[in-house]
């Protein structure tokens, strides 16, 4: 997936629509945020951005949902595997922490 496909599938899960005008002669597709359903916004840049991540993160509340993405995270690091796992939850990439979210939420191949 490249990082748009990415930041649509993680922000449509916390709640923003992608929204088409519905003018055929002018189209257009916007993005209306969760919490400002008036606004025309753009969504957080998931994959590049911790504090975005960080929001993501918190809207996972199921505590095997929350353990699966633990686990992802410890394998995504570049260390070999089974080095220092912990480190590896605290050193995420935005990226890396993405895709974790993706594998959780069913969203990820």
């Amino acid at each position: 997936m490249t990082n748009e496909e990415i930041n649509k599938a993680i922000a449509e899960y916390c709640g923003w629509k992608y929204e088409f005008n519905g003018n055929d002669e002018d189209p257009e597709w916007y993005w209306i945020a969760p919490n400002n359903p008036d606004g025309n916004e753009t969504p957080p840049d998931y994959c590049n951005d911790l504090n975005a991540m960080h929001e993501a993160e918190n809207t996972i509340k199921d505590p095997i949902q929350q353990s699966f993405y633990a686990e992802y995270l410890g394998d995504c690091g570049s260390f070999e595997k089974g080095e220092y796992p912990t480190f590896r939850f605290v050193n995420s990439t935005a990226k890396e922490r993405a895709i974790a979210f993706l594998k959780i939420i069913g969203k990820w191949d």
